[in-house]
């Protein structure tokens, strides 16, 4: 599961932390990338959170969708929820904030 060297998309994310400090995090999402009979997207969320994982799909553009989805479902944890925010206003949703 070893990403390319450049990301498709980044987004650069806030997360406040337990004194309340803003603290950055940033989300980059890597090319789809055919792995045996499906497609992987390699994710990550850097730290604090520190995720990197895929998401798996029978093509590309599903594959991308779901890694899409799945970074949303990590920002929307317990630990998380109402502390990630975007340009300065709290993160509502991650697919579909203006």
């Amino acid at each position: 599961m070893t990403p390319p060297p450049l990301p498709i998309a980044t987004r650069e994310l806030s997360v406040q932390d337990d004194t309340g400090a803003e603290q950055p995090l940033r989300v980059q999402v890597y090319a789809p990338t055919p792995d045996g009979a499906c497609w992987a997207c390699v994710y990550e969320l850097g730290a604090p959170v520190s995720v990197r994982a895929a998401a798996y799909g029978e093509d590309s553009l599903q594959a991308l969708t779901l890694a899409l989805h799945a970074v949303q479902a990590h920002l929307r944890t317990p630990d998380l929820r109402d502390r990630v925010h975007w340009l300065g206003a709290p993160l509502a949703d991650f697919l579909t904030q203006p």
